[in-house]
């Protein structure tokens, strides 16, 4: 049945029309949303989607006004609508989704310009209601074919290049051994039994490290993920790169992969951070597989108009309603899907592996399960409680909190901290009996670490990235390799993960190609090896509370001679900190007679780093070396600081 002259749907016919024009008007605003996103996906700064987003959004907005289309088809058993109405309401709906893409546009503006599309829209359709109902229903299937031909076309493509970069790979040298990083996102060595911790939080880590070699001071280059992982994979210095907030790694120089598949490596990266560690991120060069963003609702959803708008408005006040405490570990939100969890990490890897068999590969696995939201299985929730501790307040789980925490503010979400820990604990022993299982543990470098610590209101600060503390710095680091790296061994001089990419070459016997650092192959093979400069750096978080000092300008740090210096460039501030004792960083010594002595030689020392002079020696700032940390005389335990954050 036709719409009569005035544009009133009969009751009768129009329940279909309604779900035609909704799923008409999803298509077109997923189109929409595409060509605007477009310049963002392939332009230099973060779109934080999946490659797949070009076929994921029109699909979802398509479902999404669906949904709305059958709310109207069950609205006709009570009212009668009329169709240009209908019609101009879901393009307003359309247009206001799209606008959304446009941060520069006002709230207020974006909504009086989807109105007036809105408005325009009816006022066409007033009077040729028949004829956009034929156009609708005519184009509709081949707006439908066209989503799946594009979703088949780069699902093709992307299996292709995979083939084809694992088809040209070189000859590798017989027997080589493979590699597996294994980066545990988040994961401060303070929370881990292994150093130290009262709570169990790393059983199976501490079995596999009986036959490994344990780093008790590695530090990381950069409080956050970009930077630290642009790090490891470049041996290069965070203030060298690029990589920042908002722009992704760039290719001026060479990645630890580019090089192991010129030798021949299989690669693959499966990670579980798709905000930082993904295909935009500038990591992917070298890697024939790089397994980011599943295909998933979340996926889809994050990438839409709708999605970006509703999840920041929605998160935080669901977070406050609740209070997010673990005494509530059912409470599952929608949205908290956000990481695929250890299991699903290893699970892709042991896929992978069994379905490619490569020989030799370089895997690199990126874990985010002891990052919020905290989304591990219920028991590892409720593991630990703590046995007293103040009722948590709503602000105590927020990365911006309104009035000053302590650390027993934080102790509800450090429980459940802990408990992320012990899961992904339990995941990494199913990993490496996996591996047993196989018969592929016997010649592989296995390598476990962190990209960075986290903090629970010690400086009153929550979360990482807003300061360079020795808690956002210190992360664990666990080499095995039979027969290649000692069984049993704790190295105590401090590290940096810097030197990851020249140590795996050089336990894999790569000479002729070098990235910059110094193999700590040394700490077993050679006496009184030369000791690692440990610096690292954050960059000026724009927009962010002066309350965090990566907030008020860029930080740069240097650890030497016992004692660690941090500046701010932007408000010139300054500390330094006894680097053996006061390991929670308690005591600024600047402005102190001992201080002030010794502080020249500490501004010297960074300039020197900053101004490119290599590691170790800083000869220009004078003999700058660890003569105190590392040695064994007045070195505290180095498993004390897992005691103080108990």
């Amino acid at each position: 049945m036709s719409p009569d002259p005035n544009g009133t749907l009969p009751v009768p016919a129009s329940r279909g029309s309604l779900l035609a024009l909704a799923l008409w008007a999803g298509f077109a605003t997923g189109f929409a949303e595409v060509a605007v996103l477009g310049p963002v996906l392939i332009g230099p700064r973060f779109c934080w989607c999946s490659r797949d987003a070009v076929c994921m959004i029109p699909a979802f907005d398509a479902a999404l006004f669906g949904l709305v289309g059958l709310g109207l088809f069950a609205l006709t058993r009570v009212v009668r609508l009329s169709l240009p109405v209908v019609a101009g309401t879901l393009p307003a709906s359309g247009a206001f989704l799209v606008l959304i893409h446009l941060p520069y546009l006002h709230l207020l503006a974006r909504a009086g310009l989807a109105l007036g599309i809105g408005v325009q829209v009816t006022r066409l359709l007033a009077a040729r209601a028949p004829k956009a109902i034929r156009m609708v229903r005519r184009t509709l299937p081949w707006m439908a074919l066209s989503v799946g031909v594009l979703a088949a076309v780069m699902l093709g493509w992307r299996l292709a290049r995979e083939r084809g970069l694992v088809g040209s790979h070189p000859i590798a040298t017989r027997g080589a051994p493979n590699v597996l990083l294994l980066i545990l996102d988040t994961v401060r060595a303070a929370n881990l039994s292994l150093y130290g911790y009262a709570r169990p939080t790393t059983a199976q880590l501490e079995r596999f490290a009986e036959r490994a070699t344990v780093f008790d001071r590695a530090f990381a280059a950069a409080s956050w993920t970009l930077p630290s992982h642009a790090s490891i994979f470049t041996g290069r210095w965070p203030f060298e790169l690029e990589a920042n907030w908002q722009h992704p790694l760039g290719h001026r120089w060479p990645l630890l992969t580019e090089v192991l598949r010129a030798r021949g490596y299989a690669t693959a990266a499966i990670s579980a951070n798709q905000g930082y560690v993904n295909w935009e991120s500038g990591l992917r060069p070298g890697f024939d597989r790089f397994d980011d963003y599943p295909v998933s609702l979340w996926t889809a959803m994050r990438a839409t108009a709708s999605g970006k708008a509703f999840y920041p408005w929605l998160m935080p006040r669901v977070v406050r309603l609740l209070g997010h405490v673990p005494m509530l570990p059912k409470v599952r939100l929608p949205v908290a899907k956000q990481n695929r969890s250890a299991a699903e990490i290893t699970d892709a890897f042991l896929r992978w592996i069994d379905r490619d068999q490569p020989a030799p590969f370089f895997a690199f696995l990126n874990f985010m399960d002891a990052h919020e939201p905290y989304t591990t299985p219920d028991s590892f929730r409720v593991r630990f409680r703590s046995t007293f501790h103040r009722k948590p307040r709503p602000q105590a789980w927020s990365v911006d909190p309104k009035v000053p925490l302590t650390p027993a503010d934080l102790r509800p979400k450090q429980d459940v901290y802990d408990g992320s820990i012990a899961y992904l604990d339990s995941q990494l022993g199913r990993l490496f009996h996996e591996l047993e299982r196989r018969g592929l543990l016997v010649n592989t470098l296995v390598i476990v670490t962190a990209d960075h610590g986290d903090e629970f209101a010690e400086h009153q600060l929550v979360d990482h990235g807003k300061s360079l503390y020795r808690l956002s710095l210190h992360v664990p680091l666990v080499l095995w390799f039979p027969g290649h790296v000692p069984e049993g061994r704790r190295v105590t001089a401090p590290v940096s993960l810097r030197n990851l990419a020249a140590t795996i070459l050089d336990l894999v016997h790569i000479q002729d190609a070098t990235l910059p650092g110094y193999s700590l192959a040394r700490f077993w093979e050679a006496s009184g090896p030369a000791p690692d400069t440990i610096v690292a750096s954050v960059r000026k978080m724009e927009n962010q509370p002066a309350l965090y000092p990566a907030g008020r300008g860029d930080l740069f740090s240097i650890a030497i001679d016992g004692r660690q210096y941090i500046r701010n460039q932007g408000d010139g501030g300054e500390e330094l900190y006894d680097f053996e004792h006061d390991l929670l960083e308690r005591w600024n010594l600047v402005g102190t007679p001992e201080g002030d002595r010794v502080l020249p030689r500490y501004r010297a020392a960074l300039r020197t780093v900053l101004a490119g002079t290599p590691d170790p020696g800083l000869a220009a700032a004078g003999p700058v070396t660890f003569s105190h940390v590392g040695s064994s005389v007045g070195n505290p335990d180095p498993q004390a600081l897992g005691a103080l954050v108990r």
